[in-house]
């Protein structure tokens, strides 16, 4: 997506508005919020709202004084040329002393800043507090857990991550391997430098705990880089394998080939905090037809369903996860069924017109168009948890 003024690709075609504006604080740099938010953008695309995006940072790009000036006045000038905007977006609370500018410019009847998880976390209620009512919106964030942590603020809307159609489509028609008699794969993915905060220390001792109780057991860790060397030093003694920065295809073959997937977010409110807002890889996972072992705590118990297409250890603890993971990896015909529940479970609730429908329902306070024109409601309209979905 471009960095520049980005028009609905249906606009032109249905003449339907909803000028969204967009703050974003990076482009191409990689990332969960970067995820989150280009899907929320291709939904209101879809539905024929123009979106106009402001990146703070894009690749070679860093977040200098000069930089946050120039964002500053990219965003005021889309808010000029561009007003009346009907919604404006802003994509993390660190952009809220813009936002608050953007207001005061073009006075959007609905506006929302979004919350994913340590930036609610790691910030101070009072300070939290101040900021989002200097910028006069209404909080959105992840999950049901992450609302709850916000209570402060009023009630937030509730959108959880959406999946990029095209992404969608390849986790669901990579082929899993057959056979249960090869070494069975463990897999987690996140972003390598918050490798402490995702849990992956505990991980590797899990691993090493059912090695010993069952032997052989490939463990596997991926996602965006860099990795740090302290991460590669532990890995290595691990027997551990290390994907920095994997390509499309590359992920998904690693969801595909793996018997369970297992994130295992620490959650902790004070510095250095971590915490899991939702963990859009359990869907991602389950989507490849891989079930899935979710932290013990946070927002990821809206991102499976309990017992059926994943667990979750009874506490945060490396023995506890071994033990989970040792019950798991022990009957290779009851993660299959697993496996085959969450793919067709995860293509429910990822719908892509009944996200879109959700997102403008949200964002732009109206229903976007039913999907193929039939009118009836998607299966994702309303997902707020595992009751839902």
């Amino acid at each position: 997506m471009k960095n520049s003024i980005r028009h609905g690709r249906h606009a032109r075609q249905t003449g339907r508005t909803g000028d969204v504006l967009l703050l974003a604080p990076s482009l191409g740099l990689g990332g969960g919020i970067e995820r989150y938010l280009a899907t929320l953008e291709q939904a209101l695309d879809g539905s024929g709202a123009q979106v106009r995006r402001v990146d703070l940072l894009s690749p070679g790009r860093r977040p200098t004084l000069a930089a946050k000036a120039a964002f500053a006045a990219r965003a005021l000038v889309a808010a000029r040329r561009h007003s009346p905007i009907r919604c404006l977006l802003v994509g993390h609370p660190g952009l809220i002393p813009v936002a608050a500018a953007v207001t005061a410019a073009a006075r959007p009847p609905r506006s929302f800043v979004a919350f994913y998880g340590t930036d609610i976390w790691g910030t101070r209620p009072l300070r939290r507090t101040l900021l989002t009512r200097l910028s006069r919106a209404r909080p959105l964030t992840i999950s049901s857990f992450s609302a709850g942590a916000m209570v402060s603020l009023g009630i937030p809307a509730v959108l959880p991550p959406g999946i990029d159609p095209v992404w969608r489509q390849a986790l669901l028609s990579t082929p899993r391997p057959a056979g249960a008699d090869r070494v069975p794969v463990l897999l987690t993915v996140c972003r390598l430098p918050d490798w402490r905060g995702k849990g992956v220390a505990e991980l590797v001792e899990a691993t090493r705990q059912v090695r010993e109780r069952i032997g052989a057991v490939r463990l596997v860790v991926a996602g965006q880089g860099p990795a740090p060397s302290d991460l590669v030093e532990l890995l290595a003694q691990a027997d551990a394998e290390l994907h920095v920065s994997p390509s499309d295809a590359q992920l998904a073959q690693l969801y595909c080939t793996a018997d369970l997937f297992a994130l295992c977010t620490r959650t902790r409110v004070r510095p250095p905090s971590s915490g899991e807002g939702f963990g859009i890889v359990l869907v991602e996972a389950q989507l490849a037809g891989c079930p899935v072992v979710a932290p013990f705590s946070g927002g990821s118990s809206d991102a499976y369903v309990a017992g059926v297409t994943g667990w979750s250890p009874t506490d945060e603890s490396a023995p506890a996860l071994a033990e989970l993971v040792l019950q798991l990896l022990s009957d290779r015909s009851r993660l299959a069924e697993a496996g085959g529940r969450a793919r067709e479970w995860a293509r429910t609730v990822t719908d892509p017109d009944a996200y879109a429908e959700q997102t403008c329902r949200i964002l732009l306070g109206r229903d976007g168009p039913s999907p193929a024109g039939t009118g009836r409601p998607s299966a994702m309209a309303g997902w707020v948890g595992p009751t839902v979905i």
